[in-house]
């Protein structure tokens, strides 16, 4: 009896392991039928594969499209979307240039918050009220540019007669030169060029008048806009000083539910990309307009020298034409005014300051703030120049380095990691910005606010925790709940009152 009770319990452990091999076995050729149509599905097919079994041609017939080879059918289709894409952003550039009055003004008072924004935030921090420290803002930084421009107005109007005199003057050495120098050119044979240039002027002038009349129309016009332009970008920066957040809180709002975090995301990287061009371009500035205007002043450039040292400034917000403008502007007067020599070296302290900003300062300063090649930044000046003329040259690096920084986080490739953990960063802490919606819609109050924000982190957490971890027992579950309520009131408190 005890042999058969062994026999048989041998004889199930066999049939057990046999059946138990058998299933291994099935799933070991499941799992290879698996990988091989995996394998087959995944390969990269040959054109001729891919190519689809065209029916028997018919000419003329409804199968004529096959005499079009399969390659040249899936050439026309990107060609067709290629030309689709660029007619849409001709379409978007040609609405822009139609409404620039309007455009221009608000990229300029975007720019000009960047640079006034630090103001604004250290009045609020000294318990200043927000309107007043927008005013206040407002004002040193209007008051800045008009001390500027009278000091450089001037100062030329000081300087230029008499430059004008020793331009007249370089002009008589000019002619001397020619008639005494290598050339040995007749006195009378110049003086016949100049009077027939000068006739060639006046009629010219004669044959355009109207042109030149309506071209003297067209400043007064341009002068008007300019100056709608300016009323409306201080408008548009007291605005975004005093109710940024709420404004830009308003546009989130507008977006669907899903689109708005990483939307809002984008964005703080994006504003941040402009920050940190805008004060690095500023330091770039100051640095070549100091050592260029010291420069002319130890060459003897005299009351022209604060002139250059502003028009210089403003120049390098221009990348690469800028530069090169003043920097020719600045050699002419030099050479106007105290000669070749002197024009000469001002060329070579220009051409070492810029050597110094190209290969320092400015990879130093924009390596963390802008990505952007070269090429990218002559081809964006070039076309900013063609489509706004001087304003398009300030604005389109600035725009290109926001756009590029916005679609790169937007297509998964994040720049700045380091703002997904900073609860002191633009836009409020991160994770709020449901909240900051929520709270947008309940008036907006600091109370209100913090209350929304709170509850909204509150259950942020704890649908976390109840999807990452397995359930506890109720005391324990209730313990950290009051944690997290806890720990979710003290961060959330700070954010919601985080001022604008």
């Amino acid at each position: 009896m005890k042999l058969l009770t062994t026999t048989n319990r041998n004889g199930s452990a066999m049939e057990k392991k046999a059946l138990l091999n058998a299933g291994a076995e099935y799933r070991r050729g499941w799992w290879r039928e698996v990988i091989a149509r995996r394998d087959t599905q995944n390969r990269v097919p040959n054109f001729d594969e891919l190519e689809p079994t065209a029916p028997p041609l018919v000419e003329n017939g409804p199968n004529s499209a096959y005499a079009v080879s399969w390659r040249i059918r899936v050439a026309a289709s990107w060609a067709w979307r290629f030309l689709a894409i660029v007619a849409a952003l001709g379409l978007i550039l040609y609405g822009i240039t139609k409404v620039s009055i309007v455009f221009i003004p608000l990229a300029i008072a975007l720019l000009l918050t960047l640079l006034l924004e630090p103001m604004h935030l250290r009045l609020q921090k000294w318990h200043i009220p927000k309107t007043l420290s927008a005013i206040i803002s407002l004002l040193v930084g209007v008051g800045l540019v008009v001390a500027m421009i009278w000091i450089a107005t001037s100062q030329l109007a000081h300087g230029a007669p008499a430059l004008l005199v020793k331009a007249g003057g370089g002009f008589d050495k000019a002619l001397a030169w020619l008639s005494d120098g290598p050339l040995k050119l007749d006195q009378e044979q110049i003086e016949k060029y100049i009077h027939e240039l000068t006739a060639q002027i006046t009629a010219f002038a004669t044959k355009y008048s109207s042109s030149i009349a309506s071209s003297a129309l067209s400043v007064t016009s341009s002068v008007a806009s300019v100056v709608t332009t300016i009323l409306i970008s201080l408008f548009c920066l007291f605005f975004f000083l005093k109710d940024g957040r709420q404004i830009w809180i308003w546009l989130i709002r507008m977006l669907p539910v899903p689109a708005r975090e990483p939307v809002h995301e984008a964005a703080i990287r994006g504003w941040t990309t402009l920050n940190g061009y805008i004060r690095a371009q500023a330091v770039v500035a100051l640095v070549d307009s100091v050592f260029i205007s010291i420069g002319a002043a130890v060459l003897g450039a005299g009351s022209m020298t604060i002139p250059l040292a502003l028009l210089i400034f403003i120049g390098a917000f221009i990348p690469i034409v800028g530069a090169v403008t003043t920097g020719a502007i600045a050699v002419l007067i030099l050479l106007l005014d105290k000669g070749f020599m002197a024009a000469v070296i001002m060329l070579i302290v220009i051409l070492a300051v810029q050597q110094i900003e190209s290969n320092v300062l400015h990879p130093m300063l924009m390596s963390s703030a802008v990505n952007l090649h070269p090429l990218a930044v002559l081809l964006g000046v070039t076309a900013g120049t063609f489509l706004a003329g001087i304003i398009g040259a300030l604005l389109v690096v600035p725009v290109i380095a926001f756009f590029n920084t916005v679609v790169l986080y937007l297509t998964g490739h994040d720049s700045m990691p380091e703002l997904s953990t900073r609860h002191d960063r633009i836009g409020g802490a991160p994770g709020t910005v449901h909240a900051q919606v929520a709270a947008s819609y309940i008036g907006g109050s600091k109370k209100d606010t913090a209350k929304v924000m709170a509850t909204q982190e509150r259950s942020r957490q704890q649908s976390t925790a109840a999807t990452a971890s397995p359930a506890k027992d109720p005391t324990e579950k209730a313990g950290d709940t009051a944690v997290a309520d806890g720990s979710a009131t003290d961060s959330a408190t700070p954010a919601g009152s985080e001022k604008s």
